[in-house]
């Protein structure tokens, strides 16, 4: 039997009481977004053949994570539910619908060669030429303690190994002819 035939026949094990708690927090986030999204659009709180169909489409997506679970658990824990988010909604008001990003979810990762820094005389991205030390055509340069200064004919940029403890550290340094 292979792995994948493996995780199918877990998946077939599970009911809505096997799942994790961070997947019935999902599944509990969904029904409540469900109930606002109905809420918004009919002005009350959903009663008899809704909550059957709010439901009927909480249970498809449970269906996929425990194919054991019956209509009849999710529809019990719905029918539970309902009260404590009609209270929820009255206290609070509806909660603003957010737009999905595919950006969002992930994690912001800082990416090589993007640089934020702007040169302040002619706002182009300024150019990386050390960690902490960087140039724009125009003549201006940025370093991590100082900020912003202009370059001159003099200037020469190099890096300098200072000790710290038991380690080198290649620091950059603006050292003058």
């Amino acid at each position: 039997m292979c792995l994948g035939n493996r995780k199918r026949l877990k998946r077939a094990d599970r009911t809505y009481k096997d799942l994790k708690q961070k997947q019935k927090a999902g599944i509990a986030d969904g029904m409540f977004e469900k109930t606002c999204d109905y809420y918004r659009e009919h002005g009350r709180m959903p009663e008899g053949e809704d909550c059957e169909k709010i439901a009927g489409q909480i249970y498809q997506r449970v269906k996929g994570i425990a194919e054991k679970a019956s209509f009849d658990e999710i529809y019990s824990l719905y029918l539970y539910r309902l009260p404590r988010y009609e209270t929820r909604i009255a206290e609070n008001g509806l909660p603003e619908k957010k737009e999905k990003k595919q950006d969002a979810d992930k994690p912001k990762v800082k990416q090589k060669g993007r640089s934020k820094k702007v040169c302040p005389n002619c706002g182009r991205k300024m150019k990386q030429q050390f960690i902490g030390l960087q140039h724009c055509k125009c003549g201006m340069s940025w370093k991590k303690d100082i900020g912003y200064f202009e370059r001159t004919g003099d200037m020469v940029f190099a890096l300098e190994r200072r000790k710290a403890g038991k380690k080198t550290k290649q620091c950059p340094v603006i050292r003058y002819r």
